[in-house]
């Protein structure tokens, strides 16, 4: 994925688990989800460079923080629309770079419609 230009925000790079891969490429080549698409990129550009983007949204979601053991947030896609676009995500683990820096790291767990 592109990288935005930087914006004073921490920048942390995406990491994705299979079924988010899955997830994505499936949105990606889908015709039909062209709007999803789009909007997808733009939660994961935000994701990866300020959290605190208000259309996000991010919460944490109990149910699968008490599933993973680790906590697990929701990040908005899509708003007032049925089965409404999610990223389920997490912090971590960070990464080091060559030089030695910490690099910070949030894993998509996956990118898929709302579940009631």
């Amino acid at each position: 994925m592109a990288h935005l230009p930087s914006t004073g925000m921490t920048h942390r790079e995406l990491r994705f688990t299979l079924e988010a891969d899955k997830q994505l490429t499936i949105i990606e080549n889908a015709p039909s989800l062209n709007s999803v698409r789009k909007q997808v990129r733009k939660t994961l550009r935000y994701l990866e460079t300020n959290l605190r983007a208000k259309s996000l949204q991010t919460h944490e979601y109990q149910s699968l923080t008490r599933r993973y053991g680790i906590k697990v947030f929701e990040a908005y896609v899509q708003q007032n629309t049925p089965a409404a676009y999610r990223v389920f995500w997490h912090y971590g683990p960070d990464e080091t770079g060559k030089d030695g820096k910490r690099i910070p790291v949030i894993t998509i767990i996956a990118i898929t419609p709302h579940p009631d």
